[in-house]
């Protein structure tokens, strides 16, 4: 009981800094939107949802250890980059929907 109380004393207490490669993820996630077409766009997408999911669920364990400005550029790139898998996703099924014709 009294080791909870210190955690989280411990916890509110701890100076708030902005999450790890916050600022990379935002920058992958954009980037990925005009190379959605090749392989380069795949790569930064892949690599940014997998380095987002991490920083997201570390926020969610210690949101009182981040800033939640960091938390919205986290976000805003997983957001980019899922955009950008959609459009490559929509452009094969159309290709391929429209070569299976020929």
């Amino acid at each position: 009981m009294e080791n909870d109380m210190l955690d989280s004393v411990a916890m509110t207490s701890a100076p708030v800094r902005d999450l790890d490669e916050a600022g990379r993820i935002l920058t992958m996630g954009i980037i990925s939107l005009p190379f959605c077409f090749g392989l380069v766009g795949l790569i930064l997408a892949i690599i940014t949802l997998t380095k987002s999911g991490k920083a997201l669920s570390l926020y969610r364990d210690y949101p009182l250890q981040y800033t939640e400005s960091s938390y919205k550029k986290v976000k805003a790139g997983r957001i980019c980059a899922i955009i950008s898998l959609c459009i490559l996703g929509a452009t094969l099924l159309l290709l391929f929907a429209v070569g299976g014709i020929r």
